[in-house]
């Protein structure tokens, strides 16, 4: 009995000493107050310290880098970063336009009634799958942003609750540190280079695209004016053939012509109805295509196009070339991709190859495994191994002729010589381009301010003397003939000019004012 009571009283004491040094504890506990080098730390990510102590704070400010970058991009799509060159819209033109962007009734109101070139480019622009498509593209590039952040994120976790470990059971296994496995925060930083490369391919591929589209709808639209005006001249002809057939009449019946005149007239009207026929459905096609620049059904009405204001001044060719190798999308994608790669070999060469540095005087942040009593290995190394030799590498070189970045660098060569390919067949293109320009320009000109008085007069004084019975009737078919060629002509030039200069824009990559 003496013994359970001496029990129960050293228990007691035990105890209530116990709970003594509990309640201490946590007193000290609740007044604890994070030390000025902890507090920093816990600072915000959007504003890192300016040197970074430690690789936790590096890691966040590369994060922090990348984030502006996406939120830079993210802003570009919605016309508050950076400028695209064609899908600038004033916003004066999409209120005016009102929800024909989005309602297909909306938008075929716009087209039914007489509209001009720039409101059909604009609600080309916004209505058009294809740029939707490619925007959708560069919004999807955009999201890698976060998946290479969250996932180093979860690394860096990672390696931060695992590299002190020790089990104390079995064997050692996988004691390599993390470090040497995911070496962020430089990968990191490679990683948001590689996307960032990315984005920047899909947004010139979205800027591409763009341009494409907008030099078709050019394209479109001065080929449907040049054919609603050839239909005018070519009815105008038309009635004065018809007339010219009643005079032909009237001399057979008085006997002072032959009857051939009449089969010439009558066989030179027919041919010309046959082309008014032939110059509708050609109009009916162009219609379609722009219904389907717009997204429209093709049972949609197309109205009358105003008349455009016809751009005749020549660039200088010398200043075109400068200009498409600074900004033609093709070449910005390749050169984003050459980036990409440049970023692949890096990173493959961070995580694969060993560094320069034999790492001896680094000090890995495994206190459980370094220090105390149950250290496991020394702070630092101190000797090198008995097979390798002193001196000798502990990370001897290997991987140089690793087979994937002998096939990454033979791919950045290539792609480096398909930039030097396009850079040449650019120059090319811009000097075809614009000598459709000039060309149509100068015989736009010649046929306009020389041509067609020339060809007038030649008309009026063949009916004059041929009502006259002084000019065969065959001469007069040729005057009229080419009278109407004249006028056919000058409208199609007045259409070469701004077809020409819709594929100049889009091998120059910029608008040209």
């Amino acid at each position: 009995m003496k013994r359970t009571l001496l029990i129960l009283g050293i228990l007691l004491t035990v105890s209530t000493a116990a709970r003594a040094d509990y309640l201490d504890m946590k007193a000290e506990f609740e007044a604890y107050t994070p030390p000025p080098y902890f507090e920093s730390q816990m600072r915000d990510v959007s504003e890192p310290a300016e040197e970074p102590s430690s690789e936790a704070s590096a890691s966040d400010i590369r994060k922090t880098r990348i984030r502006e970058i996406r939120t830079s991009w993210e802003a570009s799509l919605h016309g508050d970063g950076e400028e695209f060159s064609f899908l600038n819209i004033s916003p004066e033109r999409v209120e005016r336009l009102g929800m024909a962007a989005e309602d297909e009734e909306q938008a075929g109101a716009v087209v039914r009634r007489k509209f001009s070139l720039e409101d059909i480019e604009a609600l080309t622009l916004l209505r058009s799958p294809r740029i939707k498509a490619a925007e959708r593209r560069v919004r999807a590039e955009i999201e890698s942003f976060s998946q290479i952040s969250n996932l180093d994120e979860i690394l860096r976790q990672y390696a931060a609750y695992t590299e002190g470990l020790m089990t104390g059971v079995g064997p050692m296994k996988g004691r390599e540190p993390v470090r040497m496995k995911f070496p962020f925060p430089g990968v990191l930083s490679l990683k948001g280079d590689i996307v960032n490369q990315n984005v920047r391919a899909a947004k010139a591929l979205l800027e591409a695209t763009a341009r494409d589209v907008r030099a078709e709808v050019r394209k479109t639209f001065w080929n449907l004016l040049f054919v609603r005006k050839s239909r005018n001249i070519t009815g105008e002809t038309v009635k004065l053939f018809r007339h010219l057939k009643t005079v032909a009449e009237t001399l057979y019946k008085s006997g002072t012509a032959s009857f051939q005149n009449v089969i010439r007239a009558e066989t030179k009207r027919e041919i010309l109805d046959e082309d008014l026929h032939t110059l509708r459905k050609r109009q009916r096609n162009l219609e379609e295509k722009l219904c389907e620049l717009l997204n429209l059904g093709p049972e949609t009405k197309i109205g009358v196009p105003k008349r455009a204001k016809l751009n005749k001044k020549i660039p200088p060719l010398k200043s075109l070339h400068a200009l498409a190798l600074e900004n033609r999308q093709e070449l910005t994608r390749i050169r984003a991709m050459i980036g990409k790669t440049e970023g692949m070999i890096g990173m493959a060469e961070t995580m694969i190859l060993p560094g320069y540095s034999l790492n001896l005087s680094v000090y890995e942040d495994e206190a459980v495994m370094k220090t105390g009593s149950a250290a496991m290995k020394e702070s630092f190394p101190v000797s090198g191994d008995a097979y390798r030799g002193a001196g000798l590498p502990k990370m001897p070189w290997y991987g140089t002729n690793d087979a994937y970045l002998r096939q990454t660098r033979e791919k950045l060569q290539a792609l480096r010589q398909d930039l030097r390919q396009a850079e040449t067949m650019t120059g090319t293109m811009v000097q075809n381009a614009w000598f459709d320009l000039d060309r149509a320009t100068r015989e736009f000109g010649l046929y306009k301010h020389k041509i067609l008085g020339l060809s007038k007069s030649a008309l009026e004084v063949s009916n004059r003397e041929y009502e006259s019975g002084t000019l065969p009737f065959s001469d007069v078919i040729s005057s009229h003939t080419n009278w109407l060629g004249v006028r056919l002509t000058i409208e199609r030039k007045r259409g070469d000019i701004g077809v020409a200069l819709a594929e100049l824009e889009r091998v120059v990559g910029i608008p040209l004012k």
